[in-house]
């Protein structure tokens, strides 16, 4: 009697422990710093990083400079522009590292309690708005390629498998990169063997002279205007690290080896065939099938992780205005928010709503490193989620004024790089003289609130 007592115990605790653990995957530590013992390895950072960074976009960005350069500054361009990105992905990940935060989390340290609900509501919109008109655009797509599919089809089918994987958090990102990643790379590679096997190898490639050539710095804008928002929340992927070197290692793999490799293909592409339609040079080269395989995986990369990130922004929000509702529950209201855009017909606004976010995340990213690196680099995330006042109107005035001079002035490469430092400059100056103000005075100055 006791043995079966004691089977029937094992049992019980087997099952709750299962049951906490699936708890723990679903809320993703939405609300909390990551603690050490659910950090991640290093070869799991890699996977997840690399499946972060790789997109249709890239593709997209390949076309541009493969078109209006020659090939060594279309490869120094590539070169170039992912180690910026790299290096700013590096900084903000850091932050996750240190302090355990997720994005929208590290802003509620930044922008104050009820400032963060701010920036993560408009956050969180905008990037589901952004996978609304893209699931409308490529199920438009798909319905031509195969009339027997309706858009609305692809847009549900699609909307339910990438909540399939965002739902559970950075576990659910992992699982699916491991399974996707290997097959993108090795589609790419496929791509890239058969394209320099053609009639004349790659000599043509060399010998490139752009048609309308758009000079070495404009395309350097382009590769970092790409994917300086996905770098700028990297800070929900790198709070798991382990170790400050694994943030190192896994950023620069995600950008050199995921944005970098993808968009080297699609910049040849458009050096040798004069088009940097993956599908359509795929489907040239006898290879439709892998080339579908691609579009749909990196589709899903993209998409999943703007789920993700979308969810983290509104359960974050949600809990500075007191609606206790757990992150399962934001990622489905934020699909449901792609799907009602992508039903309204937006498909046309898709570079509207790049450029929106082009001028709103880059500005975002330049005040959270300037808060973590300048202002408040010896404190904890406990202690920063402890001391954070109800706004902190100094970050705020930051924001907006470097996604206001990033749209209207023209100093660096592109608006986002220009909104990323602004951003940085404008919130020290800021905040170093709001510190200047509390020493002298002894009161808090543009702040709203009380710290709790």
């Amino acid at each position: 009697m006791e043995q079966h007592n004691t089977g029937m115990g094992d049992a019980m605790t087997t099952q709750t422990a299962e049951q906490s653990t699936l708890a723990t995957d679903l809320d993703d530590h939405a609300l909390e710093p990551v603690p050490t013992d659910r950090r991640k390895s290093l070869l799991q950072m890699i996977i997840i990083q690399i499946g972060w960074n790789i997109s249709v976009s890239s593709f997209l960005v390949g076309g541009v400079v493969g078109g209006g350069t020659t090939f060594g500054e279309g490869m120094a361009a590539i070169v170039v522009g992912n180690l910026v990105l790299a290096i700013v992905a590096v900084l903000v990940g850091l932050v996750g590292y240190r302090t355990g935060l997720s994005s929208y989390l590290a802003a509620r340290a930044v922008f104050g309690r009820h400032g963060a609900a701010l920036v993560s509501l408009m956050l969180g919109v905008i990037a589901m708005g952004f996978i609304g008109v893209l699931m409308d655009t490529w199920g438009g797509a798909v319905s031509k390629l195969i009339p027997a599919v309706p858009p609305w089809a692809f847009v549900l089918a699609f909307a339910i498998a990438i909540t399939s994987t965002s739902i559970f958090g950075i576990k659910g990102l992992a699982r699916f990169s491991a399974i996707a990643v290997p097959i993108e790379i090795a589609i790419a590679l496929v791509a890239l063997f058969k394209i320099g096997g053609g009639d004349g190898g790659f000599a043509e490639v060399l010998q490139h002279a752009p048609v309308v050539p758009i000079g070495f710095a404009t395309a350097v804008g382009a590769v970092i205007a790409t994917w300086v928002t996905g770098a700028a929340l990297v800070g929900d992927v790198a709070r798991y690290a382990k170790r400050p070197r694994d943030v190192l290692i896994s950023s620069f793999c995600g950008f050199i080896v995921g944005a970098g490799v993808f968009e080297t293909i699609a910049t040849v592409s458009a050096m040798k065939v004069g088009n940097s339609n993956f599908v359509l040079v795929m489907q040239g080269l006898g290879l439709l099938a892998p080339a579908a395989v691609m579009l749909v995986l990196a589709l899903w990369n993209t998409a999943d992780n703007n789920l993700y990130s979308a969810s983290l922004a509104f359960t974050n929000a949600s809990t500075a205005i007191r609606l206790r509702l757990r992150k399962p529950v934001w990622n489905v209201v934020s699909i449901l928010i792609a799907i009602a855009v992508a039903f309204s017909g937006l498909a046309g606004s898709f570079l509207t709503f790049l450029t929106i976010i082009g001028l709103v995340a880059p500005p975002f990213a330049g005040v959270l490193i300037a808060h973590f690196w300048v202002l408040a680099r010896h404190s904890s995330g406990r202690e920063l989620l402890r001391s954070a006042p109800a706004v902190r109107v100094e970050a705020l005035v930051a924001w907006l004024a470097a996604a206001v001079l990033s749209k209207f002035t023209d100093v660096l490469l592109a608006d986002p790089i220009e909104g990323l430092v602004f951003g940085f400059v404008i919130y020290a100056v800021l905040g170093w003289g709001v510190v200047l103000v509390k020493r002298r005075t002894g009161a808090p100055a543009l702040q709203i609130g009380d710290a709790s």
